[in-house]
Order: C-alpha cells, then sequence, then structure tokens
C-alpha cells in the first residue's frame, strides 16, 4: 500500500507518514488521524510505495481530487516554512484561511494562463498620491489579473472608490469580515476576478493567473506581522511575484532599506525647510509634574505653531508614543522598577484607571503602597506619558481652544476620522501616538507636534533610526494637504544625524543608514536571526552552533534568547531540526524570527 508524508498546521516541522490507498501528488488537503483526534494536512511530497506496516495509521479522507492552490502559492508556502524555520504545516495555517482546514469541497481550481510570464520589478516613490494611483490602476485596466495591495483597509477602500464603475464590475475589494473572505477566496480561484483591491489581508489570495502584483507603501510597518511567525509581507510578495513571473509594483512615499538598496529610486521631496521647526529640548519650557521626577519639553514654536493652526479651524496633533500618565515606576530608596509578575516587564501609571499596567502583556493591577522589593514607601514616576501630555495641552490651550482630545488607542480602535470632523467642525487638538498618523486621511492636520522625536530612534533595534525617520516623513506628507503642513520636531540634537535627512529627503537617509549598517553587517546585508526557546534547550543550541562556527551571542537580558548572524540558512535549519521534532510537543518549541531588512 502507498505511503503518503503530510504537513499538520503546527510548529513541529516533521512531515507525518501515512497509508493511503492510492498514490497521492503534493498539496492535497487530507484528513488524518492525529492522537485521539484527526486533523486537516497537506500531503508535502508524492507517495512512495512502501511495505504495510501496522504501526502505520491510515488517511481518513482525501478531500481533494487535484491541487486546490495555484502552484506559486503552493510553491510559495513550502519556500516561507524552509525559510522561516517554521516548517510548511505553520507556513500553510499563517497564510491561508482557517476554512481552508476543514473537509469543504472547492471548486476545481480554473487555471488561467498569466498574461506577463516575466518577473519584473519597478517602484515608484513621491508624496503625490494621485501619481501613484493613477499608475496603480493601469494594472487593473490593462488586463493584468493583479492584486492591488495598501497597508491599511481604508486607504484600500479609497483607491477602489476612484475606480470608474465598469472597471469595478471586473474586480473587487476585499472584504472585511471573515465569512465575507473566505467567499470572496473562493471567487479568487474560479478565474471570475480580473483583480482584487485590498490590505494586507488579500496578500495571499488565490487569484487564478496572477501577473501583478502592486504594493502601496511598502515600507509601512503595517505590513509587519505582529506575532509568531514574524515576517514584513513584502518579502513574501516578493518571492511569490518571482514564483508566479508577474510584475511586481513597489511605491510609497519612501522606500524600504532593501528597496532603495537595490532600485537606487531618487527623491524628489529633498527641499523641506520652510516646513520643518527644529527645536531644542534643552532650549524649550520644561512642564512639571507632581509625582514624576522627569519632565516633558513644551517649547514655544510648538505653542505658537498649534494656536496658529487652531486659529485657522485647524487640526493638531501632538504625538508621544509613551501611554499612561507614567512610563515607568519605581522605588526611590530601592532604585528598582516595578514589574509585571506575568511577564517581568515594566509597568506604566494610568492615572485616568487608578492603576498600573504592562507594557508589553497589558495585564494590570491596583497601585502598590510600598515597592515589593524592599518595602519602602517612596514611589516615583518617570518618563511622563501621555495623560501627563494631554494635562499640559488643556492647560496651555484652554484660555482659548476647547477641544482638546486624548486619544491612547489601547484595546479601542482609533476613532472615525468623518466621526470626529462632525463633531468637532472648527477641529481640535489631539493628543497621542503614532497611530493618530492614520487620521491624517480625513482629518489632514495643519501642524503636527513630535514631543521627544530622540525617544523614537532611542530603541535597541538595529533599525530604531529608520523606523522613527519613516514615521516622521509620514508625519510631513501623509493626507490631502500634507504639503502645507508644519511639523515640529522638539529634540536635543535638532537637525542633526538622522533627523538631517528630513530637510533634505530620504535618499540622504537611506545613504548614510546603509553605510553604517554595511559596516556592521546588518540587514539588509546580512541576516538576523533571533532564536527564543527555554533555558535547557537554548544551552544545546549553543552548543551546536559552537561546534558548526556560527557567529552568534546570547542576550543579557534572557537566558533563552539567541542571536545568530548568517546567510547558511541550511546549516542553521540542520542544527535546529531535533528541536522542532513531533516528539518535543509536551516541551515548548522554540520560536525563530528572520529580520532581513
Amino acid at each position: 500500500m502507498p505511503l503518503v508524508s503530510a504537513a499538520v498546521p503546527a510548529p513541529w516541522w516533521t512531515p507525518l507518514t501515512y497509508r493511503s490507498e492510492s498514490v497521492l501528488g503534493e498539496g492535497l488537503r487530507v484528513r488524518v488521524p492525529l492522537g485521539r483526534d484527526s486533523r486537516v494536512a497537506l500531503t508535502v511530497a508524492e507517495s512512495e510505495e512502501g511495505a504495510e506496516t501496522e504501526k502505520i495509521k491510515s488517511i481518513e479522507r482525501v478531500i481533494d481530487e487535484k491541487p486546490p492552490l495555484p502552484a506559486e502559492l503552493w510553491r510559495l508556502i513550502k519556500w516561507f516554512g524552509d525559510t522561516w524555520f517554521i516548517g510548511t504545516g505553520l507556513a500553510a495555517k499563517t497564510l491561508l484561511p482557517a476554512k481552508f482546514f476543514t473537509d469543504e469541497k472547492l471548486p476545481e481550481i480554473r487555471q488561467t494562463p498569466n498574461s506577463y510570464q516575466k518577473f519584473s520589478v519597478e517602484s515608484l516613490y513621491g508624496a503625490e498620491l494621485s501619481k501613484r494611483y493613477e499608475y496603480y490602476r493601469t494594472a487593473a485596466e490593462g488586463g493584468d489579473r493583479a492584486l492591488i495591495l495598501f497597508p491599511e483597509a481604508k486607504l484600500a477602500k479609497a483607491f477602489w472608490k476612484t475606480l470608474p464603475k465598469g472597471l469595478q464590475d471586473c474586480g473587487a475589494l476585499w472584504p472585511l469580515s471573515p465569512q465575507a473572505r473566505w467567499k470572496m477566496w473562493r471567487l479568487a480561484r474560479s478565474g471570475e476576478l480580473r483583480f482584487i483591491v485590498g490590505s494586507p489581508a488579500a496578500a495571499f489570495a488565490p487569484l487564478a493567473g496572477l501577473s501583478a502584483i502592486v504594493m502601496d507603501e511598502e515600507n509601512s510597518g503595517s505590513w509587519r506581522t505582529q506575532s509568531h511567525p514574524l515576517f514584513h509581507t513584502r518579502s513574501l510578495l516578493g518571492v511569490r511575484a518571482d514564483f508566479a513571473g508577474s510584475r511586481l509594483v513597489l511605491g510609497g512615499i519612501m522606500p524600504s532599506s532593501k528597496c532603495y538598496l537595490r532600485a537606487k529610486p531618487i527623491c524628489l521631496e529633498d527641499k523641506n525647510d520652510e516646513r520643518l521647526v527644529f527645536v531644542s529640548s534643552n532650549d524649550s519650557q520644561s512642564a512639571e509634574f507632581e509625582a514624576l521626577r522627569d519632565t516633558l519639553p513644551l517649547s514655544v514654536p510648538l505653542i505658537r505653531e498649534s494656536v496658529r493652526a487652531r486659529e485657522e479651524g485647524g487640526w493638531v496633533f501632538w504625538l508621544l508614543d509613551r501611554k499612561g500618565y507614567a512610563s515607568e515606576i519605581l522605588c526611590e530608596e530601592c532604585g528598582n522598577t516595578l514589574r509585571c509578575a506575568r511577564c517581568g516587564s515594566s509597568m506604566r501609571w494610568e492615572d485616568s484607571k487608578k492603576c498600573l499596567s504592562c507594557n508589553v502583556c497589558g495585564g494590570s493591577i491596583a497601585v502598590p503602597q510600598s515597592c515589593p522589593n524592599c518595602g519602602g514607601r517612596l514611589l516615583i514616576g518617570s518618563r511622563p506619558g501621555l495623560e501627563a501630555l494631554y494635562e499640559r495641552a488643556r492647560s496651555a490651550l484652554k484660555y482659548k481652544f476647547k477641544n482638546v482630545l486624548l486619544i491612547q488607542n489601547k484595546e479601542e480602535k482609533l476613532p472615525d476620522g468623518k466621526q470626529l470632523k462632525r463633531e468637532f467642525p472648527d477641529g481640535a487638538l489631539i493628543v497621542g501616538t503614532r497611530r493618530l498618523l492614520s487620521l491624517c486621511d480625513e482629518l489632514s492636520p495643519a501642524a503636527v507636534g513630535w514631543i521627544d522625536a530622540d525617544a523614537e530612534a532611542r530603541g535597541a533595534e538595529y533599525d530604531s533610526k529608520a523606523r522613527a525617520f519613516a514615521m516622521l516623513w509620514e508625519s510631513m506628507w501623509r493626507g490631502a494637504e500634507g504639503c502645507e503642513r508644519k511639523v515640529i520636531v522638539q529634540s536635543r540634537r535638532p537637525s542633526t544625524g538622522w533627523q538631517e535627512g528630513l530637510r533634505r529627503g530620504w535618499g540622504l537617509f537611506w545613504r548614510r543608514e546603509l553605510k553604517e549598517r554595511s559596516e556592521w553587517e546588518l540587514p539588509p546585508f546580512m541576516p538576523l536571526i533571533k532564536i527564543s526557546a527555554e533555558r535547557g534547550d537554548a544551552r544545546k543550541i549553543s552548543q551546536k552552533l559552537d561546534e558548526a562556527g556560527a557567529e552568534y551571542w546570547a542576550s543579557e537580558e534572557d537566558a533563552g534568547e539567541i542571536w545568530v548572524r548568517t546567510k547558511r540558512f541550511a546549516a542553521l535549519r540542520e542544527i535546529l531540526k531535533p528541536f522542532f521534532s513531533i516528539a518535543s510537543t509536551k516541551k515548548t518549541f522554540p520560536t525563530v524570527s528572520l529580520y532581513l531588512d
């Protein structure tokens, strides 16, 4: 009786072997027994004739007669599983809808020829959104089977509305609800749709005959996943376009490191002195707060430009990426920071809720009366957050303007921009985090103030400066009237280092940033791989890395965290393979995160 290997959507890499009544090809859904239950798995290799063994169980059901996925999408799933060290099963679970892993029959996929058949990359970078939209429309109008993707659902909807009705009839806007998405996913296989416009959720739709992929704002953090496995969607779409032999069109207000390195696009927005107001934090008035040892800079230019915008009925954003009243609470007697009992991270003081909240896992506790470490009763906050800033914003402007809003966007979604315009027809000053930038599309603020621009670039990550620059650059251009906006940058070293690129364009920023990364052998020049494992497994992995002569280092803060710098993915995969065996299901599997750009 033939044997078949199948990948179950689970964290282990081990393909499972089953008996089959007939020879099966790759990429078919089969229901297989697993322990006391059964699961839907995908065949991962052509079946081979083998001796019948009593210990090997039989497949319960073959769901598909023919592969249910386009060849390029199935090939991408296998590549993703190998390259990201997650296995084919988890890769499929990550990229495919949950209803795919059921017994539901799918119509045979329509084999639609690719009208392009040759992989190529095109780029279009600039602040003028209308020009990018015009270029993207050619993918829909030219007869290509295209995915036209945006980092946010509302941006996809805005582009969709610019398409003529006759053109809309040939495509579809990717829906929001899971049920509607599954219906659209099935429809994409049928060949009835010529193109799909959508958010990152539509990136792996099985569009028959795929010949073009358009990705706007490809440098946006919205394309990065927030949970394991971590990846930037652009990395996968580039490979998908290659496998499909299609055009890949990348655009946005600025390129990513990898796209700048390869395409060397020219920045046209390189003279921005009139719109930028750089202010030294040392020359600013320091706003002091009760029970906080730190201050917040509120400069004269920040107040002046905010008042000017509000007098004209405009909107103003003050941005600070620190939630709560104080970002940390510490003991004055022993110096220890109060930490979360669940995950060990620092906790912030939320005055509105009268509690401490974890900055990582979100857990909350009542404010303790004394230090858990030494029993000291002198607890003080540090690094003032949004609630403290809101308090000062109201006191600074309430004499003239009543509309001062605080949006912390914790669990809740951001408010709808159109609704805000109806509630506050004369505009308002909004205090919030970087997420407020998505409201620029509807509100288009006349002034944006970065309260502590240095904090955005002080992260431990190698790309913290690039992320900070991208946020400030976005605040200069996003929205219908972005080119007329004043941006106030409060900094300890204003207009120097990475901030100089704000004045002279992202071309200058990337040239300097990539020179530094090249010298330090950081992405995109050398991949970085983070391995998180239980301490015992981490020690064993370190020993294997030593034996292989690999370049790695262990985290000083986390004994189970290992960083590896290598291009030898195959060798690293062999080292990690034993730790991802199905025999290890009673333990916690390691997680591997890949950083490419």
